[in-house]
């Protein structure tokens, strides 16, 4: 985005301001392309990660001889290492072209999933999974929020759920093509398949997912730098009690991607347990993501029109149904409670990453947005080791679940008091806007 230079007219005269209101309704075709790339590579690279691979966890089970929990261990240690690498991302971007960061990530999914195809112990699947968490932050997060806040000034929220929207793609085609692929060969020749599928998609990435241009920084004619929409900390700059928002914040995050983390990465072997074949769990969890792919595009609709807070709030709700009904029910409940909890993970997965770049808009939001990676990573590997070794120690995954269950619904309460303060203090800005205007 480029910020042209200021003549001597006021600031905020309407010239101005009509000026920016039309700019502002803008958003040029090379945004919307690059929105399409950012979608490409998240179904590729999130889909092969998060839902292809659990795909074959009863093969790798079955070959290695290890235990639910110390295979999905691995999981906890790659979302560690997504967290880091997304902190890791959001300082190379002041240096390093985003675009350049995505296809890096390509490349090293592709080498990673070949050299996964020859590992012969838990131990090196481990190093191998902490290669997969930074190939995953390559075009997670952080990437997509930066690029589009740099690209976009208006139908933001839309644009990061319909990129995000990749991963529900991603996740509901590659567990039945996983499958599918495991009835003609073993798990380790469906591994050496599988890395060609990020290097087939450097060249389109390269092509589709381009840097937004340098923002040029431009002085006012009186020698000023330009002002920024930006220069203060979006919503948290006029909230009420910060450390409560901000604790609030965290526990709305923590609940929401502990549980439903758990819930996604076990999924497979739970409905298995259950009653389920192979095959059907495998469309079960396609269910799951297909429910997702269409719940991100209206979420992000809904949440242009009622209110990014709002619907947070609506999906959370539909997350704590739906994992209640999976927790309790059996197998003809649970096919609902998929439905439910793929529509309330979709929202809130998207959603939540909105409300943190609307709280910390500003100048640092890379670093912030990486932080807070960190946090969901440590929320999300937490979830899905707790669940294993729960497991491990009852012989069902029913107790872990409703422990995720109890965790979502805080997470429910703490983002409602959250959204409470947030229009709290919006309320408290517009009147002192007010008050200036009459002064």
């Amino acid at each position: 985005m480029t910020t042209t230079t200021l003549t001597g007219s006021p600031e905020n005269s309407p010239e101005n301001r009509e000026t920016d209101t039309a700019r502002a309704g803008r958003v040029d075709r090379g945004a919307w392309v690059m929105i399409a790339g950012l979608l490409m590579v998240m179904t590729v690279c999130h889909g092969i990660i998060s839902a292809g691979l659990p795909a074959l966890d009863t093969a790798i089970l079955a070959d290695l001889g290890i235990s639910r929990g110390a295979l999905k261990l691995r999981e906890t240690i790659f979302l560690l290492s997504s967290g880091m690498s997304g902190l890791l991302v959001g300082l190379l971007t002041s240096r390093v072209r985003p675009s350049n960061i995505v296809l890096a990530g390509l490349l090293l999914l592709a080498a990673t999933l070949t050299a996964y195809g020859h590992a012969r112990s838990i131990g090196q699947i481990y190093l191998l999974y902490i290669l997969l968490g930074l190939s995953f932050a390559s075009s997670h997060v952080v990437i997509v929020v930066l690029m589009i806040r740099a690209r976009f000034t208006a139908l933001r929220t839309l644009a990061t759920s319909i990129a995000l929207s990749g991963t529900s793609i991603g996740m509901a085609i590659f567990p039945s093509l996983t499958v599918l692929a495991l009835e003609h060969a073993d798990w380790r020749s469906v591994l050496r398949m599988a890395a060609l599928v990020p290097l087939a998609m450097v060249p389109v990435a390269a092509l589709l997912v381009r840097s937004p241009p340098v923002e040029r920084r431009v002085k006012r004619a009186d020698g000023a730098a330009p002002a920024s929409r930006e220069s203060l900390l979006g919503a948290f700059a006029t909230m009420p009690r910060r450390k409560l928002a901000l604790g609030l914040l965290l526990t709305a995050t923590f609940g929401t991607f502990f549980a439903s983390t758990a819930f996604l990465l076990n999924l497979f072997l739970y409905l298995q347990d259950i009653g389920l074949t192979a095959t059907r769990a495998a469309l079960g969890l396609s269910l799951v993501f297909m429910t997702g792919l269409v719940g991100k595009v209206l979420v992000g609709a809904a949440a242009e029109r009622w209110g990014t807070n709002r619907i947070w709030n609506s999906q959370q709700l539909l997350l704590f149904i739906g994992a209640a009904l999976l927790s309790l029910g059996g197998p003809a409940v649970a096919m609902v409670g998929l439905v439910l909890l793929g529509a309330g993970w979709a929202g809130c997965y998207v959603l939540t990453q909105v409300v943190i770049a609307n709280t910390f808009a500003g100048p640092r939001l890379g670093q912030m947005t990486g932080a807070f990676i960190i946090f969901e990573a440590i929320s999300s590997g937490s979830g899905v080791w707790v669940a294993g070794h729960l497991f491990d120690v009852f012989g069902s995954y029913r107790n872990g679940f409703i422990l995720c269950t109890v965790l979502i619904a805080l997470a429910t309460v703490a983002a409602w008091l959250f959204r409470r303060l947030v229009e709290r203090g919006q309320a408290e800005r517009h009147g002192r806007e007010a008050l200036a205007d009459r002064a």
